[in-house]
């Protein structure tokens, strides 16, 4: 419990807080009474926690980590405000909110990852060698702009890559063909593209399944962004 109080905004004094949403707005916050009335326990909104201990009221971004630790030190789940979960942030610990932020948006990633991992392990579906993944362009969260003679878009993996549902489920360990381009969901819950018809004998030894998804880059259009463009360029085709 320690490490997660160090990793979390302690708001047991009254702490200004802003609203961006509504110009910067100032506003200050008094927990005391909560603190109080709610000593030993926790609350979630938002993927953020508010938990009590010893009478101090702390928040930190939701992780499965943190919740570990709230569920073994045996904090009870309550209702009550938790601050910094619809926009707003500390003042004067602005740099720190949005850190700590930004390092649970991390584990998010790693958590889908491991699901992934884990449901694949269990039926049936194979890693495949660096050396294969290397010959392949992975694609990356934020999508791949693309132009084509008719029109312009972008690009996105085949799955969410952020929690493992039912979609993601019927992606997992699938490839695709079209006009010597295969996309495929990799054991880990990312898609790869590969040029070329000689990555399909290894996914099929591998556990993967013929699907109807939809293949990047396999209708003549041009990557928008020079680093990704040159990216796939690089991209052999044996």
């Amino acid at each position: 419990m320690k490490n997660v109080k160090k990793n979390s905004i302690c708001v047991s004094r009254p702490t200004v807080v802003c609203w961006p949403q509504f110009g910067e707005k100032d506003e200050t916050i008094d927990m005391t009474d909560t603190g109080s009335k709610f000593n030993g326990a926790y609350c979630t909104n938002n993927s953020t926690i508010c938990f009590i201990v010893d009478h101090e009221v702390f928040v930190t971004p939701y992780t499965r980590e943190v919740m570990t630790v709230i569920n073994r030190v045996g904090l009870a789940k309550e209702c009550f405000y938790v601050p910094f979960s619809n926009g707003d942030y500390p003042k004067h610990q602005k740099a720190k909110w949005f850190h700590l932020r930004e390092v649970a948006r991390e584990s998010y990633y790693r958590d889908y990852e491991n699901d992934c991992a884990k449901w694949c392990d269990e039926h049936g579906i194979r890693r495949l060698s660096e050396d294969i993944l290397k010959r392949c362009f992975k694609m990356p969260r934020e999508g791949v702009p693309v132009k084509h003679l008719y029109f312009e878009t972008t690009y996105y993996p085949a799955c969410n890559e952020s929690c493992v549902d039912c979609t993601v489920v019927d992606k997992l360990g699938r490839y695709c063909a079209n006009n010597g381009r295969v996309v495929f969901v990799y054991h880990d819950g990312h898609t790869y593209v590969a040029k070329g018809y000689w990555i399909l004998d290894e996914l099929r030894n591998a556990g993967y399944k013929e699907s109807g998804l939809f293949v990047p880059f396999s209708n003549g259009e041009q990557i928008i962004n020079p680093c990704l463009a040159t990216q796939w360029e690089q991209v052999s085709k044996k």
